[in-house]
């Protein structure tokens, strides 16, 4: 894969995650790590879609109960 397509292949994950988490501030690291930010939470990992669990974990959590 050339510089150009990867480059263009982080950047349509961006703009998904970006989508599917509004409120989080997402990017990739020089270091190639990705990372998201919400306030004072920040979640750091190598693999695009560990995060993208991690973020569906926290945001599953966040939800108040439906039967509470």
């Amino acid at each position: 894969m050339t510089i150009q397509q990867t480059a263009r292949h982080d950047a349509d994950r961006l703009s998904e995650l970006s989508a599917e988490f509004a409120g989080w501030r997402v990017g990739r690291g020089g270091s190639g790590q990705w990372w998201a930010v919400r306030g004072n939470d920040l979640v750091r990992t190598p693999d695009v879609e560990e995060l993208r669990v991690r973020l569906r974990e926290i945001a599953s959590s966040a939800r108040p109960a439906a039967d509470a």
